[in-house]
């Protein structure tokens, strides 16, 4: 059916992949600007002087708003392990206290879902982080329920298919210390009407147990 699809419209695809790129410039660009900012001294100095990120959710907030800005995510994952030398751990629990998420709307735009083929073919490195993250947060949720392979299947930022896909607001939720609906009758809402109801109770609940473990 996606193949049937992809020759009848491939500018949707070719769309969607524009999508993709567009959205993880932005974020590229903004964590790059963030990151040279942070290292520096003081207003307008150009030359690094903090080299330790242990300070960086301190001086540095990141908000998500919506999934658009979601690979901003794994992208500082990348930049902390790869480029700065950061211990998985101590990088993921960096990511997490800068992040935070607010989800303003439950319509699908709001609610991306990006084919794993995708993000394999443009973000190599950026799907390996994800699926890290994603196993982390799996291995964690399954010791505290054992045998429920029906919550981990709910749970996970993988949704398994004929097309496999990223679920962007599952790991917005993972990778953010603080998560909200854009007013309080619009968190019920999107816990009620996005039919993720069971994610967002188990998630809130894991925070409270353990909200600093590098596994989500």
């Amino acid at each position: 059916m996606q193949q049937r699809l992809s020759r009848a419209c491939p500018q949707f695809f070719e769309g969607k992949e524009l999508r993709l790129k567009q959205e993880y410039f932005v974020v590229a660009a903004t964590l790059q600007d963030i990151i040279r900012r942070f290292k520096s001294s003081k207003f307008g100095c150009r030359d690094p002087v903090r080299t330790s990120f242990e300070t960086f959710p301190d001086k540095v907030a990141i908000q998500l708003n919506d999934t658009h800005p979601a690979l901003a995510i794994p992208e500082l994952m990348r930049i902390l392990v790869d480029v700065e030398k950061v211990d998985w751990d101590k990088a993921w629990e960096i990511t997490r206290k800068t992040c935070a998420y607010t989800n303003h709307t439950v319509l699908p735009e709001a609610l991306e879902r990006w084919p794993v083929s995708m993000f394999e073919k443009l973000l190599p490195r950026h799907l390996e982080i994800v699926y890290a993250i994603n196993q982390r947060h799996l291995d964690h949720v399954a010791a505290l329920f054992p045998g429920d392979v029906d919550r981990l299947r709910r749970m996970s930022v993988i949704e398994e298919g004929d097309c496999k896909r990223i679920n962007m607001a599952h790991l917005c939720v993972i990778g953010s210390h603080a998560v909200n609906g854009v007013a309080r009758i619009h968190s019920e809402i999107v816990k009620q009407s996005v039919q993720r109801l069971s994610f967002w109770s188990t998630c809130r609940w894991l925070w409270a147990l353990a909200p600093r473990q590098g596994g989500g």
